[in-house]
């Protein structure tokens, strides 16, 4: 006795099979959601609607959809590489406590000027290695930057009084300078 292959007995059975108004939906729905396909755009495509401007060449729309990415370089210590991480907010599935999740990038450094401790801007690229796909695009910060950069608190404290005019309410009468200089004198 052969045994029927499992196709003909899905085709058998098909056929066996009544066919009503909800079926008929039923594989209607299935074939339209087979039918309708995302098209991606290419470059012949951005190249033709859109003129390049002088001096420019048509690129991909690739090219200007690259993700972009904002972190603190933690290692620089290989050769135009750099280990940056990237932390996000993620509220959790069941308990909807935010979470505070890290990952690391290998990026790309072609200048090998991004130090340990900087806030750098990493942008979506070609492979250069088995583990860098990112690159370096700018450096926000340098590391001990906005420390220098910061004024001290004595400088706006003074810049503060100035502008709304408290320096004159907060001068000493001449009376009371005389007093204290007469007490110190002793």
């Amino acid at each position: 006795m052969k045994r029927a292959t499992t196709k003909s007995m899905s085709q058998a059975k098909a056929a066996a099979a009544p066919k009503t108004a909800g079926t008929k939906a039923a594989a209607a729905a299935v074939s339209a959601r087979k039918a309708v396909t995302v098209r991606k755009r290419t470059a012949a495509t951005v190249a033709k609607a859109t003129a390049p401007a002088e001096g420019e060449q048509a690129t991909g729309w690739r090219r200007f959809r690259r993700k972009t990415k904002v972190g603190v370089v933690i290692s620089a210590k290989q050769a135009k590489t750099v280990i940056v991480t990237v932390g996000r907010m993620r509220m959790h599935p069941l308990y909807k406590k935010v979470i505070r999740l890290r990952k690391g990038f290998a990026a790309h450094d072609e200048n090998g000027d991004v130090r340990e401790g900087d806030l750098v801007r990493i942008q979506e690229s070609r492979p250069y290695s088995a583990t860098k796909r990112w690159k370096v695009v700018e450096v926000l910060s340098r590391v001990g930057e906005a420390g220098a950069a910061a004024p001290r608190v004595a400088d706006v404290e003074k810049l503060l009084e100035q502008q709304e005019g408290v320096t004159e309410l907060l001068q000493k009468p001449e009376e009371e300078k005389e007093e204290t200089e007469e007490a110190e004198a002793k």
